[in-house]
């Protein structure tokens, strides 16, 4: 009798998303995650028809997660419309969480810039993302145009302290991040 867990369709999933992390899409092969999760390849097609199944589930968790849920939580509290933005911008600041969300999103990006399923994906994702901060900045009071341009200067900074020197969270850096965000509040 096995003591071994069950593995799930999530644990093939995180699975996926380590190998995206780590090498790239095309190191994302029903091999390397049987021999990651270390498990034969049979226990694949129990949750998935095929890779390109499992690709389409990796994109779809890291729409929920890194864009859906976000906007979820913050829409359900009661934080005004400047605390929802500074909650969203000091995202980028939150340990290891935010590091490996960071390097996931990485190789997102670097898969899209190639393939056109994941680049639809990032557009549909990019596109969210940027409605929603719009949508804050509308709320504090923000005139259409001004809201629309400062939505879109936000989101790339949000991206590139993400993506830019993501181990080096000091805190001067952080002290200099709440200065430039508090720019975007006034």
């Amino acid at each position: 009798m096995s003591t071994r867990p069950t593995l799930t369709r999530e644990d093939w999933i995180q699975a996926a998303q380590r190998i995206l992390i780590k090498g790239g899409i095309d190191t994302v092969r029903i091999d390397n995650l049987a021999k990651e999760l270390t498990i034969t390849r049979g226990s694949f097609y129990y949750h998935f028809k095929s890779r390109e199944e499992l690709l389409q589930s990796l994109l779809t968790n890291w729409r929920a997660r890194a864009t859906e849920n976000i906007i979820q939580q913050l829409g359900s509290t009661q934080y005004s419309p400047s605390e929802r933005l500074q909650h969203l911008l000091g995202l980028p600041f939150r340990g290891n969480a935010a590091r490996e969300a960071a390097a996931f999103e990485i190789g997102i990006r670097g898969w899209a810039r190639r393939d056109p399923l994941a680049r639809q994906a990032m557009d549909e994702v990019d596109s969210h993302r940027l409605h929603y901060i719009e949508s804050v900045l509308l709320q504090m009071g923000y005139e259409p145009q001004k809201a629309h341009d400062t939505a879109s200067l936000i989101y790339a900074y949000q991206l590139s302290i993400s993506i830019v020197q993501p181990n080096s969270f000091s805190t001067e850096r952080y002290e200099q991040h709440l200065r430039i965000i508090q720019q975007w509040l006034l």
